[in-house]
């Protein structure tokens, strides 16, 4: 799928309306429209500024008249916090979503692991965002999460420090400006002063930027997809991933080995055959969903080439939560098909209407598990920005309510 024009909406949405009500169409405003062909990037401060500004005047207090009590009142409001996808909160932000600190969250305390063969950097243990008395913290040193022994868990900058760590960044907006070089990404998470900065609250908010569920979990379903079904040019595990392996000195079941003059992968335990793959394949084929559940899955399945194309946000997001788990029944290996139904489980318990805090707090810490478990079955290669993002969503919603 791609684009020759790239327009970006921006909204607002009032937040102290009802949940029924705050998203529903009447009550969007559409603040601006920043034209194409082209993403403005990091450029998109320029676009925000009178947006920021009328926010500004917004919080000191607009001279408003009140129908229903006929009466007028200073109104002041404030911008709460920004939903995007992942691309677009670097852009907003000013962090980087790429190389050494990639994760926003993390910041410099990101734990990424570059792989020489596959030429990406790898977001492994996960286990240091256990508590220090879990269990998985005493298993012995067998996968990739355990380079190092179990390290503390990472702290969330505040607002405050963020701010302290932009005082020497320097903004240097449009075309002519020079790209930041590989050495440059290595040294600071931080490519600009973000614009909303200037709002004299916004360095003191919890959450300023959330991450777009939808986003992280299309992601991680074509990524869990793709290295299923092995699709070429897509999947995770390939030799490239397996050589990494190799130089880990981890998952020795999986190192490449030499027979007859040919290089042989041996199979992982969610490796599938052509038969599950074509059974695979053929369950989402022939499902018959309820006229509106969602769009029409048959039409994105090739059985005979077993691959999936063209799945939209939305497919993506009933398969993570609903069909994955009718589709890899009894066609792969226990461990790692419980991993995925856990992690379609975690899923399916973020985007409730309603969601408890208690429970909330209880899947920040299935959401660790659940990456530790991954671990132990996928190579570091599967390990992107998009699949760490996962152990950040719980604390999203328990932050900020419901998706």
């Amino acid at each position: 799928m791609s684009s020759t024009y790239s327009c970006w909406p921006v909204m607002l949405v009032v937040y102290n309306l009802p949940p029924s009500l705050c998203m529903k169409d009447e009550f969007t405003f559409l603040s601006m429209l920043i034209p194409g062909p082209k993403q403005p990037g990091n450029d998109i401060d320029i676009y925000l500024q009178p947006l920021i500004d009328e926010l500004q005047e917004l919080w000191r207090g607009v001279y408003t008249y009140d129908a229903s009590e006929k009466k007028f009142f200073n109104m002041r409001a404030m911008l709460l916090w920004t939903i995007n996808d992942f691309p677009a909160y670097g852009n907003l932000a000013g962090c980087a979503t790429k190389g050494r600190y990639a994760c926003p969250l993390c910041g410099e305390n990101t734990d990424a692991h570059w792989l020489k063969h596959s030429r990406k950097m790898s977001y492994c243990n996960h286990i240091r965002f256990l508590p220090k008395n879990h269990p998985y913290r005493k298993k012995k040193f067998t996968s990739s999460r355990l380079r190092n022994k179990a390290p503390p868990c990472p702290t969330i900058p505040k607002g405050t420090e963020v701010a302290e760590q932009l005082l020497s960044v320097v903004n240097n907006f449009g075309k002519g400006r020079k790209k930041r070089s590989r050495d440059e990404e290595e040294d600071s998470m931080w490519k600009k002063k973000s614009v909303f900065f200037s709002l004299p609250y916004w360095e003191v908010l919890v959450v300023r930027h959330n991450l777009d569920v939808m986003h992280v979990e299309k992601n991680v379903c074509e990524s869990i997809i793709n290295t299923l079904l092995d699709c070429k040019g897509k999947s995770k595990d390939h030799y490239q991933s397996r050589l990494d392996l190799q130089d880990m000195g981890i998952m020795p079941q999986l190192h490449p080995y030499e027979e007859d003059n040919i290089t042989r992968l041996p199979p992982a335990t969610y490796t599938l055959s052509k038969s599950e793959k074509k059974l695979f394949c053929k369950r989402l084929f022939d499902l018959k969903l309820p006229y509106g559940y969602s769009s029409k899955i048959s039409t994105c399945v090739d059985v005979e080439k077993h691959k999936l194309t063209g799945l939209k946000s939305h497919d993506c997001h009933v398969l993570m939560q609903q069909l994955l788990a009718i589709a890899i029944r009894g066609i792969m290996e226990e461990g790692p098909r419980v991993a995925i139904l856990r992690l379609s489980k975690l899923f399916y318990g973020l985007c409730q209407h309603v969601v408890d805090k208690e429970e909330i707090v209880q899947l920040e810490l299935e959401a660790a598990e659940i990456l530790c478990k991954l671990e132990d079955y996928f190579p570091p290669s599967f390990f992107d920005p998009m699949i760490h993002l996962v152990v950040h969503l719980p604390r999203e919603v328990r932050l900020c309510g419901p998706v």
